[in-house]
């Protein structure tokens, strides 16, 4: 499974970093769920310089908070989320493009 973390926005008090407002994506190769979201960090995250910060830092501040138990809660709702996809019998609405996909499994 492949996630991939995005920095939409940052927010910040001289140069401390407390809010952050995410896209997060997971893919199986087959399906995405996609999910949007704002974090305010409890602990202040200042012990990078601000000039330091890197997107891939900010997500991995975001992970470390967001666990719970040991599992990333935003995480795991995107696996539920990928799982129920995969289980789905929804059908194209009527007023969609009908697409014919050949079952060959």
């Amino acid at each position: 499974m492949d996630y991939k973390w995005t920095i939409l926005e940052l927010s910040a008090e001289n140069e401390v970093i407390t809010h952050a407002k995410y896209h997060l994506s997971l893919s199986d190769g087959k399906n995405t769920v996609e999910t949007e979201g704002n974090w305010w960090f409890l602990e202040p995250q200042n012990k990078t310089p601000f000039a330091q910060v890197t997107e891939e830092l900010v997500a991995e501040w975001i992970e470390n908070e967001t666990m719970k138990d040991g599992v990333n809660v935003i995480k795991s709702r995107l696996e539920e989320q990928l799982a129920l996809l995969e289980k789905s019998n929804s059908i194209v609405p009527p007023w969609k493009p009908q697409v014919f996909t050949p079952n060959l499994g």
